[in-house]
Protein backbone atom coordinates (compact mmCIF):
# COMPACT_ATOMS: atom_id res chain seq x y z
CA UNK A 1 0.00 0.00 0.00
CA UNK A 2 2.87 2.52 -0.39
CA UNK A 3 4.50 4.45 -3.24
CA UNK A 4 7.65 5.85 -2.78
CA UNK A 5 7.68 9.87 -2.83
CA UNK A 6 10.31 11.10 -5.54
CA UNK A 7 12.96 13.67 -3.41
CA UNK A 8 16.66 14.50 -5.43
CA UNK A 9 17.84 13.33 -1.86
CA UNK A 10 17.97 12.10 1.52
CA UNK A 11 15.23 13.32 3.40
CA UNK A 12 14.99 14.95 6.48
CA UNK A 13 12.00 14.48 8.82
CA UNK A 14 11.58 18.74 8.35
CA UNK A 15 11.59 17.98 4.68
CA UNK A 16 8.69 15.19 5.50
CA UNK A 17 6.77 17.33 7.62
CA UNK A 18 6.91 19.95 4.89
CA UNK A 19 5.51 17.19 2.33
CA UNK A 20 2.96 16.18 4.93
CA UNK A 21 1.82 20.04 5.33
CA UNK A 22 1.16 20.27 2.23
CA UNK A 23 0.00 17.10 0.60
CA UNK A 24 -4.36 15.42 0.78
CA UNK A 25 -2.44 12.79 0.98
CA UNK A 26 -0.81 11.06 4.16
CA UNK A 27 2.90 9.91 4.18
CA UNK A 28 4.99 7.76 6.62
CA UNK A 29 8.93 8.71 7.07
CA UNK A 30 11.40 6.14 7.44
CA UNK A 31 15.31 5.83 6.94
CA UNK A 32 15.21 8.78 5.09
CA UNK A 33 12.45 8.24 2.75
CA UNK A 34 9.21 9.82 2.16
CA UNK A 35 6.48 7.12 1.67
CA UNK A 36 2.84 8.13 0.52
CA UNK A 37 0.48 5.61 1.87
CA UNK A 38 -2.54 4.73 -0.61
CA UNK A 39 -6.38 4.28 0.41
CA UNK A 40 -7.13 1.28 0.96
CA UNK A 41 -10.15 -1.43 0.00
CA UNK A 42 -13.64 -0.93 1.08
CA UNK A 43 -13.19 -4.12 3.28
CA UNK A 44 -9.81 -2.06 4.78
CA UNK A 45 -11.28 1.02 5.53
CA UNK A 46 -14.86 -0.81 6.77
CA UNK A 47 -12.83 -3.09 9.59
CA UNK A 48 -10.92 0.21 10.93
CA UNK A 49 -14.01 2.36 11.15
CA UNK A 50 -15.52 -1.07 12.56
CA UNK A 51 -12.50 -1.10 15.50
CA UNK A 52 -13.17 2.84 15.78
CA UNK A 53 -16.78 2.85 17.10
CA UNK A 54 -15.93 -0.31 19.00
CA UNK A 55 -13.12 1.20 20.51
CA UNK A 56 -15.52 4.38 21.17
CA UNK A 57 -17.93 2.50 22.91
CA UNK A 58 -15.72 0.36 25.25
CA UNK A 59 -13.04 2.83 26.31
CA UNK A 60 -11.83 3.34 30.10
CA UNK A 61 -11.88 7.02 31.56
CA UNK A 62 -9.16 8.90 30.52
CA UNK A 63 -8.33 7.31 27.27
CA UNK A 64 -9.52 7.93 24.05
CA UNK A 65 -10.09 6.18 20.67
CA UNK A 66 -8.00 7.98 17.48
CA UNK A 67 -8.47 7.89 13.85
CA UNK A 68 -5.84 7.00 11.37
CA UNK A 69 -4.79 10.29 10.65
CA UNK A 70 -2.87 10.76 14.20
CA UNK A 71 0.89 10.04 13.17
CA UNK A 72 3.38 8.43 15.85
CA UNK A 73 6.66 9.32 16.18
CA UNK A 74 9.13 5.83 17.24
CA UNK A 75 12.26 7.15 18.54
CA UNK A 76 13.64 4.49 18.70
CA UNK A 77 14.15 4.04 14.69
CA UNK A 78 13.76 7.72 14.07
CA UNK A 79 10.33 6.81 12.01
CA UNK A 80 7.30 9.05 11.42
CA UNK A 81 4.44 6.50 11.31
CA UNK A 82 0.40 6.03 11.42
CA UNK A 83 -2.03 3.36 12.11
CA UNK A 84 -5.04 2.03 10.92
CA UNK A 85 -6.43 2.76 14.57
CA UNK A 86 -5.20 3.61 18.01
CA UNK A 87 -5.87 3.88 21.76
CA UNK A 88 -3.99 6.85 24.20
CA UNK A 89 -4.62 6.63 27.46
CA UNK A 90 -3.75 10.64 29.53
CA UNK A 91 -2.46 13.37 27.85
CA UNK A 92 -0.99 12.87 24.38
CA UNK A 93 2.71 13.67 24.45
CA UNK A 94 4.53 14.98 21.30
CA UNK A 95 8.17 15.16 20.72
CA UNK A 96 9.68 18.61 20.53
CA UNK A 97 10.45 18.26 16.85
CA UNK A 98 6.56 17.33 15.60
CA UNK A 99 3.56 19.11 17.68
CA UNK A 100 1.34 16.91 15.74
CA UNK A 101 2.96 13.42 16.41
CA UNK A 102 2.48 11.38 19.59
CA UNK A 103 4.15 8.83 21.41
CA UNK A 104 2.28 7.23 23.63
CA UNK A 105 -0.50 4.66 22.56
CA UNK A 106 -1.58 1.91 24.51
CA UNK A 107 -2.91 0.09 21.91
CA UNK A 108 -2.40 0.23 18.25
CA UNK A 109 -4.53 -1.63 15.06
CA UNK A 110 -3.08 -2.69 11.82
CA UNK A 111 -5.95 -3.76 9.16
CA UNK A 112 -3.67 -5.87 7.15
CA UNK A 113 -3.91 -6.11 3.12
CA UNK A 114 -1.78 -7.96 0.85
CA UNK A 115 0.55 -5.20 0.52
CA UNK A 116 1.21 -4.11 3.86
CA UNK A 117 1.04 -7.40 5.90
CA UNK A 118 4.63 -7.91 5.85
CA UNK A 119 5.39 -4.74 6.88
CA UNK A 120 2.60 -4.05 9.14
CA UNK A 121 3.32 -7.69 10.80
CA UNK A 122 7.55 -6.84 10.45
CA UNK A 123 9.32 -3.63 10.67
CA UNK A 124 6.07 -1.79 11.42
CA UNK A 125 4.99 -4.17 14.93
CA UNK A 126 8.55 -3.58 15.43
CA UNK A 127 8.68 -0.10 15.57
CA UNK A 128 5.59 0.62 17.54
CA UNK A 129 6.22 -2.35 20.25
CA UNK A 130 9.94 -0.01 20.83
CA UNK A 131 7.26 2.54 22.44
CA UNK A 132 7.02 2.11 26.15
CA UNK A 133 3.27 2.97 26.27
CA UNK A 134 1.92 0.41 24.11
CA UNK A 135 0.70 -2.54 25.46
CA UNK A 136 -1.09 -3.74 22.51
CA UNK A 137 -0.82 -4.42 18.67
CA UNK A 138 -3.66 -5.59 16.69
CA UNK A 139 -3.58 -7.05 13.39
CA UNK A 140 -6.42 -7.59 11.80
CA UNK A 141 -7.70 -9.60 8.29
CA UNK A 142 -9.37 -7.79 5.55
CA UNK A 143 -9.90 -11.24 3.55
CA UNK A 144 -10.48 -13.30 6.35
CA UNK A 145 -12.57 -13.23 10.12
CA UNK A 146 -9.67 -13.53 12.43
CA UNK A 147 -7.74 -10.79 14.58
CA UNK A 148 -4.15 -11.33 16.01
CA UNK A 149 -3.02 -9.57 19.33
CA UNK A 150 0.50 -9.14 20.66
CA UNK A 151 0.66 -8.41 24.43
CA UNK A 152 3.18 -6.88 26.52
CA UNK A 153 4.16 -9.00 29.81
CA UNK A 154 3.89 -7.58 33.51
CA UNK A 155 7.79 -7.80 33.18
CA UNK A 156 7.47 -5.28 30.10
CA UNK A 157 8.59 -8.19 27.43
CA UNK A 158 6.73 -9.00 24.66
CA UNK A 159 5.07 -12.52 23.77
CA UNK A 160 6.96 -14.50 21.55
CA UNK A 161 3.46 -15.97 20.22
CA UNK A 162 0.43 -13.72 19.88
CA UNK A 163 -3.36 -14.66 20.52
CA UNK A 164 -5.31 -15.65 17.94
CA UNK A 165 -9.01 -15.12 17.80
CA UNK A 166 -11.61 -16.62 15.29
CA UNK A 167 -15.29 -16.94 14.51
CA UNK A 168 -16.62 -17.05 18.15
CA UNK A 169 -13.65 -16.07 20.00
CA UNK A 170 -14.14 -12.61 21.98
CA UNK A 171 -10.49 -10.82 22.94
CA UNK A 172 -9.62 -8.02 25.54
CA UNK A 173 -7.39 -5.55 25.12
CA UNK A 174 -6.18 -2.49 27.35
CA UNK A 175 -7.99 0.50 27.84
CA UNK A 176 -11.23 -1.41 27.03
CA UNK A 177 -14.02 -1.84 29.29
CA UNK A 178 -15.31 -5.12 28.24
CA UNK A 179 -14.14 -7.49 25.46
CA UNK A 180 -15.01 -7.09 21.53
CA UNK A 181 -16.07 -10.58 19.71
CA UNK A 182 -14.46 -10.86 16.28
CA UNK A 183 -18.32 -11.34 14.76
CA UNK A 184 -18.18 -7.72 15.68
CA UNK A 185 -15.60 -6.54 14.13
CA UNK A 186 -16.51 -8.18 10.60
CA UNK A 187 -20.09 -8.62 10.81
CA UNK A 188 -22.00 -7.24 7.65
CA UNK A 189 -18.53 -6.51 6.30
CA UNK A 190 -17.29 -10.35 5.16
CA UNK A 191 -19.12 -13.47 5.40
CA UNK A 192 -18.19 -16.51 7.44
CA UNK A 193 -15.92 -18.00 4.79
CA UNK A 194 -14.18 -14.75 4.44
CA UNK A 195 -15.80 -13.41 1.48
CA UNK A 196 -16.77 -9.74 1.18
CA UNK A 197 -20.16 -8.96 1.40
CA UNK A 198 -19.87 -5.29 0.37
CA UNK A 199 -19.35 -6.28 -3.59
Amino acid sequence: MKATLSLPHRATYADYLAAEQDSERRHEFFDGVIVAMAGGSDEHNAIASRFAGLFVARVRRGCRSYTPDQRFWLAATTRGRYSDGSIICGKPEHPPHDAQATTNPSVIVEVLSPSSAGDDDGDKRRDFQSLASLQAYVLAAQDARWVKVYRRTERGEWRAEPDVYRNGDSFELPSLTRPIAVDEVYDDILGGDGRSLLR
